[in-house]
């Protein structure tokens, strides 16, 4: 009886879990609403990487041109990663970057009402005798009877049995992505500069390039994640949003010269298209 209790708390607690990558996933943009994108396939399944850092690991899969399109984020018991792949079959996600971190062990005790029913059985034996008499107190003769009888009564009732689980908790991160195929001009990403980087290189204006993608022209003409880009074609880049302005409408159709400082020393690239 006790095997049985204990089977059925057991399966109380896993009957109430969801998947937390699930639960807790936010999505950063539907991925199928985005224009030339490769989506997972039906039947298909998403490859899932462990991480350590997902900065860099999130850099350079952007860098092989990947979109991050959402994130699961939440603490709780462990989860098997296969359901971080199956968020990202339902999201059409096709690669999937995870990280666990064990944070506490959460110790709880709670009281569990199961059926208590008792059945008592009855058994047993009667015996009689009897005596027979004339109208005149004559005795005549006497009889004994003999019998058994056998039975069962049930009452119905409930038991509290305390149980006390512990639970090693963990916090739980999965980043979800999908490939673009989309076409790009120069194949380069900009990001404003930092208070730190503009005291470091003793300039304001500028723009960092955080992530050249592979297999384009900024690529193949060796422009490198790090450099800060001063100007293009002429045109000097005042921060991040200005140089994307700057590169839409400048060059020609055949090349475009990109000023950077990098390691301090001005450098001119020439990136043809």
């Amino acid at each position: 009886m006790r095997y049985l209790q204990i089977l059925l708390i057991v399966s109380l607690i896993a009957g109430c879990a969801q998947s937390g990558y699930k639960q807790f996933y936010k999505p950063y943009v539907d991925a199928n609403t985005l224009p030339d994108v490769q989506l997972l396939k039906k039947g298909e399944e998403p490859q899932v990487f462990g991480t350590d850092d997902f900065d860099r690991d999130i850099k350079i899969l952007r860098a092989k041109r990947y979109i991050v399109i959402g994130q699961s984020s939440f603490n709780g018991g462990y989860e098997d990663t296969k359901n971080a792949a199956e968020q990202a079959k339902t999201i059409g996600a096709t690669i999937v970057l995870t990280n666990s971190q064990y944070t506490n062990t959460q110790t709880t005790t709670s009281t569990l009402f199961l059926p208590d029913n008792k059945t008592t059985y009855h058994s047993g034996s009667v015996s009689g005798s009897t005596s027979y008499n004339s109208a005149y107190g004559g005795y005549l003769g006497s009889s004994n009877t003999y019998g058994s009888y056998s039975g069962s009564s049930t009452t119905y009732g409930t038991k509290a049995v305390p149980y006390t689980t512990h639970q090693r908790r963990y916090d739980q991160n999965a980043v979800y992505l999908v490939k673009s195929t989309q076409k790009v001009r120069y194949g380069i990403s900009v990001a404003d500069l930092t208070p730190e980087k503009r005291s470091e290189i003793e300039r304001n204006t500028g723009a960092l390039i955080d992530i050249v993608l592979e297999d384009t022209p900024a690529f193949y003409a060796n422009v490198m994640a790090g450099d800060i880009l001063i100007s293009v074609d002429g045109s000097n880049v005042r921060n991040a949003a200005h140089a994307i302005e700057v590169m839409k409408t400048s060059g020609n159709s055949e090349y475009s010269i990109l000023k950077v400082l990098r390691n301090g020393k001005e450098k001119e690239i020439r990136v043809e298209f």
